[in-house]
């Protein structure tokens, strides 16, 4: 039977959440201490620096500290100044761009020279005690002195590749910029716009919780909540409603992709889950199948001549039914999230339509699969004006909480909470 959760007692969700925070705070104080985080940068780390404090709050300790300007700089000693016997917890660290500055059309670090600086960075970060995320360089919006925005991917990519092997955890800011890269970057810049900064430090506290949250309590049950942005919103406040229940993650759906390879999506859903594997897998997958593409299937704003929706609502069921299918290949049980709302005037690749064309037949889909809905669309739609930011698929990070709370209404009837 479909359980279809249309979150209408929200004056009774809110005082139970207001209520389980509380005694989270209250228990929480005497026996956990907070974690120390370095976080290691560019200009983009203090672009986004004011608004990733806010959403971590008093949840970990964040020092800042900005990267060598040099192209090549000595590891060992740069770390004895700033890394080393300080205690930190978790390292999230970005370099890059300083590799990428152009001199007389070339860069100063050469691709085959990037190999040897980052495994030096490395192999210094490694001899911390701490928790590593590597953070990838973000992406230049078009033409910036110095810079030739071609070479960011291939020094991108070179970085990413030594991450894995070295079990340093990824951070892909490159990649979820790229993406969304007009409403994200400032024109001509790698700077953040507003919304880029709020979307960056989303992604970037997400990974610091996870990282966190790591080796904790591996007996609790997990959640894995997968989509896309506006799971990066609501992520942290849903994590930290379930303190002491639950761990929860996120992870992405897919963005460009004509044809998604859903079997490698959830190959990577399983190989995060571990041995342990997952309790509870909410999921989505809506916005960036009703973003305007051009030919190439690339993100093009829908005014632009060529411009067409990327899936179709035939199209889009074709490719859901695949999408669970293989997800239940996971054992986990399913939650399926629907799309939230696209306001009229927003602009950009995705703009206002007709939603219930794609989340009508999904819920659909979902009945015949009994499969537990969390109707955040129709949860968001009587209050966007007051949740969501002007003219933008994105919420405020008040409306965030408010989808997180929405969230935990659903989801926290699926788990046993651990008895520690």
């Amino acid at each position: 039977m479909l359980r279809l959760i249309y979150h209408s007692t929200i004056a009774f969700i809110s005082l139970f959440v207001a209520t389980h925070c509380w005694a989270e705070v209250s228990d929480s104080e005497d026996t956990q201490t907070v974690s120390k985080v370095l976080m290691l940068g560019d200009e983009v780390m203090l672009a986004y620096k004011s608004d990733l404090l806010e959403l971590v709050g008093e949840k970990a300790d964040l020092s800042f500290v900005t990267m060598p300007m040099q192209a090549n700089p000595d590891w060992n000693a740069f770390c004895e100044a700033s890394v080393y016997g300080r205690g930190y917890d978790v390292i999230h660290f970005s370099y890059g761009r300083e590799l990428m500055v152009h001199d007389d059309g070339q860069p100063r670090v050469s691709n085959a020279e990037t190999w040897t600086v980052y495994s030096r960075l490395i192999a210094a970060l490694k001899k911390s005690d701490a928790f590593l995320v590597g953070c990838t360089t973000t992406p230049i919006r078009g033409s910036v002195e110095q810079y030739d925005s071609g070479v960011d991917w291939v020094y991108t990519t070179r970085f990413r590749q030594l991450l894995g092997p070295n079990g340093i955890k990824i951070n892909d800011l490159w990649d979820y910029t790229r993406t969304r890269l007009n409403e994200m970057v400032q024109a001509n810049s790698f700077l953040p716009s507003k919304i880029g900064s709020q979307l960056m430090a989303e992604q970037v506290a997400n990974h610091l919780f996870e990282a966190i949250d790591e080796g904790i309590d591996p007996d609790r049950p997990r959640i894995l909540i997968v989509g896309d942005s506006i799971v990066g919103g609501f992520y942290g406040p849903t994590r930290d409603l379930f303190a002491g229940e639950a761990i929860v993650y996120s992870g992405g759906t897919t963005y460009e992709d004509p044809d998604p390879d859903w079997k490698r999506i959830v190959d990577e859903y399983i190989t995060k889950g571990g041995d342990r594997g997952w309790d509870v897998i909410q999921f989505n997958w809506g916005l960036h199948a009703m973003k305007h593409v051009d030919m190439n299937n690339k993100a093009l704003d829908a005014d632009q001549p060529g411009a067409r929706v990327q899936f179709p609502p035939a199209d889009y069921i074709r490719e859901l039914e695949t999408f669970v299918q293989e997800l239940k290949r996971t054992g986990a049980e399913l939650v399926f999230a629907t799309t939230t709302p696209i306001p009229e005037g927003s602009t950009g690749a995705i703009v206002h339509l007709d939603q219930s064309a794609y989340n009508v037949p999904a819920i659909e889909l979902m009945k015949r699969h009994e499969i537990i809905v969390n109707d955040l669309y129709g949860f968001a739609l009587p209050r966007l004006e007051a949740i969501q930011h002007p003219n933008n698929v994105h919420f405020t990070a008040e409306g965030s909480e408010e989808l997180a709370n929405a969230n935990y209404a659903v989801l926290s009837a699926l788990i046993t909470p651990s008895s520690n």
